[in-house]
């Protein structure tokens, strides 16, 4: 054993041990083993129960004492409703001592993300994303959007061919008639928000539409690369940024206040892109407004400009680009990969680029559409000739 192990076992050790005077009944159930992931949130410990003649594993999730207790509510709702079924986790138990709460779930064993990016068939890549769509066609019934779908939270074990949607940490409900209700009211046209504007104009002294117009209603930097004083002290925008950096859709980054199921799809379209392409992670992005230019590369100005513009939103570029295709970049990208296997591996044969159907392309762009309005569900995804064939 090394050195490095012995630490890393001497800090399983004391972790365990602190996990279970927090939770002294974890001792009573279960044998915890140790620490096999963790989160900003959560750290998860593999454990099997006491009583069970063959052993039977289990995950425990602890949460960090200052896990608000509204999505410890959530979180637990959805284990309790939407999983256990359709490769979506559930729960079998959840303890709690004052500040400290436990999530016990099934254990399955998985495969790292590394192990299968680089070098899946055509077939293996249909069983993964058919399983990947089930799972959030099953939360997106529930009208619940995962919003952290990313390759460490949907576990997949190639040796048996099993599937798991992990974490619902930050997941949300979705209410889709308050969205519509919204949605109209923001593509109100211009016209008609100046007509209401001059109609309430009447209604306003002459001193005060004056004071109106030099405060509130002109801002110098509208449609320029520059924010100006009258800018900086308005209240910021409201949306949620929840999720992994890398797998976040363009309407996140847009801080579009009314996010969709269809933010989860977006997130499985990058999975499935870091998969054609043998590149993970495809999107290295530090920050959202990097996240944005690293999409526009792909997708176009033009194109990501007229999606901002659906939104209520300005895109601003140093300059144009035209996009690139889709189907083009993943097989330059694969073939990259190949040839450097080939070149570290010298003499040793090295099989050659997997060749993906048209279908299987096609099915990516659906799942990338940057207009979450016309982007496919996880339910329509299910119907595409590549799952399908």
């Amino acid at each position: 054993m090394s050195a490095m192990d012995t630490t890393d076992n001497g800090e399983d050790e004391k972790e365990v041990a602190l996990l279970l005077r927090e939770l002294p009944i974890l001792n009573e159930l279960f044998d915890v083993k140790y620490k096999v992931g963790e989160g900003t949130f959560s750290s998860v410990y593999l454990a099997t129960h006491k009583s069970s003649k063959d052993s039977k594993k289990f995950a425990i999730k602890h949460l960090v004492p200052t896990y608000p207790i509204s999505r410890v509510e959530r979180e637990l709702r959805c284990l309790q409703e939407i999983g256990g079924a359709d490769n979506v986790v559930g729960i079998d138990l959840c303890v709690r001592n004052n500040a400290s709460v436990a999530f016990i779930m099934p254990y399955m064993r998985h495969n790292k993300f590394s192990d299968y990016v680089y070098n899946m068939d055509k077939d293996e890549l249909k069983y993964y994303m058919r399983a990947l769509l089930i799972a959030l066609r099953k939360v997106h019934l529930f009208n619940i959007i995962h919003r952290d779908v990313k390759p460490s939270n949907f576990l997949y074990d190639r040796r048996n061919k099993k599937y798991l949607l992990v974490d619902f940490g930050l997941s949300q409900e979705f209410v889709e008639e308050s969205f519509n209700c919204t949605k109209y009211q923001l593509l109100e046209t211009q016209s008609v928000k100046r007509k209401r504007g001059d109609e309430n104009s009447h209604k306003l002294s002459q001193e005060a539409s004056k004071k109106l117009s030099t405060t509130a209603s002109k801002c110098y930097c509208f449609g320029k690369p520059r924010v100006c004083s009258l800018c900086l002290i308005r209240p910021s925008q409201v949306a949620s940024r929840a999720g992994t950096p890398g797998y976040r859709a363009p309407e996140v980054l847009l801080k579009y206040s009314y996010q969709t199921p269809a933010i989860d799809v977006w997130a499985a379209g990058v999975i499935m892109l870091c998969i054609l392409s043998a590149t993970q992670p495809f999107f290295r992005s530090p920050d959202d407004c990097t996240a944005l230019a690293e999409i526009t590369v792909i997708f176009g100005t033009a194109r990501m400009q007229q999606y901002a513009r659906k939104l209520g939103k300005k895109l601003i570029y140093s300059e144009d680009t035209t996009g690139i295709d889709l189907t083009s970049l993943c097989k330059k990208l694969r073939g990259r990969k190949h040839k450097s296997q080939n070149t570290e591996s010298y003499f040793r044969k090295s099989p050659t680029p997997e060749n993906y159907p048209p279908e299987a392309y096609d099915l990516l762009e659906r799942l990338l559409d940057i207009d979450y309005t016309t982007r496919i569900t996880a339910d329509q995804a299910l119907e595409h000739p590549f799952l399908n064939t």
